[in-house]
């Protein structure tokens, strides 16, 4: 699951106008900046957890920019300066990120999946410049882009470049500026495509970080945000290359082809709708209280004693997010239901792994309950039952954070998907401070590749303490579960004889 959703599947034959300008290719500014020792004349070949990764399309993202003189001067030249700061920084942040300007390949000779930056003259990333359609204003506007209430999908897609991943080799990253034009001011549109099988989204954001203190400080590396390093030696699993050999010929038998989706309908997500949920600090700490109180409640009507660890605001959004799914969807009593995300093993695995990592170092986490301990009394019990059953997994996979890995994709695949809710990213990504390249902070950053009937992904909002939390639904079940996160927390909006003035 994870981020990276796939996104496959051709656009709607109505699919939004955006005109590519060029397309050039951003090398890295120094090779012989590669960071921590790493060689980097070198091959990478991928660790256990990254090749799960290899059958899935990327990590696509776009964030919107409202330029500060609008971005629809005359000559473009705001629009251009923009570019011209993008590209320059990337250059000097691929330079000790070099595994984004590489290749993924195949060595038939080892039956590897490798991330290859030996071929100097082959390094670098695919950076496209275009331009939305100037006679459709309303589409491509910023402020509709960034409405909450309704994402316009096809809108998004065309906003985000295009990774080939199917057959390798492969390239491991792109990125689209998009200049969007209205009148009495436009913006800009940042779309980037990651391959998930070189990078998980601790790294990702990581490197964003990189991108834009090169562009607002002049380097990728400063005393706060150390060189990455990617040599994947510091992976230690018990037989991990045999592991990532076996897992490669079980989910993509013939690589070099290495997707064996193709059959999968992606197109779903054109059927899906999408919305934007903000919970500002106030909204999340009355959420939590509403579980502490069940808790105390169920406590003292079983007079047991039990182990009363707070919740902490993934596990509660996640709450939130599942029983609203499972409420959505119609489950009840006797369905069984599942929610799965991934958890960071950096600091979990021994010896530990360094957050600088650039790679994937995640597992994927399973809590399951019945519907109807979710739906008890419709509120706070169902989300305290909902809570622990987060939390229980979380000590499992605490308590032996490498078990059951090699076994993880069959099981996620043997799941119906119809009951099962999928929770992506972490309020720990404050990811609108991470983009402010220097012309504004972003008034939306989105996941793009979103397509799971049931998804979520959680990352920190646009102002202090705030979340937001987006997600992907059947259209016929999106009021519904837009009501009960409403109800589930001190955002819903007031009864209309409460309205001042009313």
């Amino acid at each position: 699951m994870g981020e990276a959703n796939a996104t496959g599947g051709a656009p709607p034959a109505a699919a939004p106008a955006v005109r590519v300008l060029s397309v050039s290719r951003v090398a890295p500014a120094d090779r012989a900046a590669a960071a921590d020792g790493d060689d980097p004349a070198m091959v990478v070949k991928l660790s256990f957890f990254d090749t799960p990764w290899v059958v899935l399309p990327p990590i696509q993202r776009v964030f919107l920019y409202s330029l500060p003189g609008g971005g629809d001067d005359a000559d473009g030249h705001e629009f251009t300066d923009a570019v011209a700061t993008l590209k320059t920084s990337l250059a000097a942040t691929l330079a000790v990120y070099l595994p984004l300007a590489g290749k993924l390949a195949y060595d038939a000779g080892t039956g590897d999946v490798v991330v290859d930056c030996a071929a100097a003259d082959d390094l670098g990333v695919a950076f496209v410049e275009a331009e939305a359609d100037a006679d459709d204003e309303t589409t491509f506007d910023v402020r509709h882009l960034a409405d909450d209430e309704a994402h316009d999908i096809p809108a998004f897609l065309a906003l985000v470049p295009d990774l080939p991943t199917k057959v390798l080799p492969a390239p491991v990253m792109s990125v689209q500026a998009t200049r969007l034009l209205r009148r009495g001011g436009g913006g800009l549109a940042l779309g980037l495509s990651v391959h998930h099988a070189v990078a998980d989204g601790q790294a990702v954001w990581r490197f964003m970080a990189a991108w834009v203190s090169a562009a607002r400080e002049g380097s990728p590396v400063t005393k706060s945000l150390p060189a990455p390093h990617f040599g994947r030696e510091v992976i230690h699993v018990p037989n991990g290359d045999e592991s990532a050999r076996h897992m490669l010929k079980m989910i993509a038998p013939n690589l070099p082809v290495a997707s064996t989706m193709a059959d999968y309908d992606f197109s779903q997500r054109f059927r899906l709708a999408r919305r934007t949920f903000y919970l500002a600090g106030d909204d999340i700490r009355a959420l939590k209280r509403r579980i502490a109180a069940a808790e105390e409640d169920d406590d003292g009507s079983n007079n047991n004693s039990r182990n009363k660890k707070p919740v902490s605001t993934f596990v509660a959004l996640a709450a939130v997010g599942w029983t609203s799914f499972v409420r959505s969807k119609g489950l009840v009593a006797g369905d069984d239901t599942y929610l799965v995300f991934l958890a960071d093993l950096r600091a979990r695995l021994d010896p530990p792994v360094g957050d600088g990592y650039l790679g994937n170092c995640i597992k994927g986490v399973l809590a399951t309950a019945d519907a109807g301990d979710l739906l008890v009394d419709g509120g706070a019990r169902g989300l305290l039952a909902a809570s622990r059953a987060i939390q229980a997994a979380v000590a499992e996979m605490e308590a032996a954070p490498l078990a059951g890995t090699e076994r993880w994709l069959e099981k996620m695949m043997g799941l119906p998907f119809t009951r099962l809710c999928n929770v992506a990213a972490s309020p720990r990504f404050r990811v609108y401070e991470a983009s402010d390249f220097g012309f504004g902070r972003p008034e939306r950053v989105e996941l793009v590749s979103m397509n799971h009937d049931g998804e979520m992904v959680l990352v920190g909002g646009r102002r202090d303490g705030e979340v937001q939390m987006s997600v992907s639904l059947d259209p016929a079940r999106m009021d519904e579960f837009k009501a009960h996160v409403f109800a589930s927390s001190a955002s819903a909006p007031p009864p209309e004889d409460e309205v001042e003035g009313k």
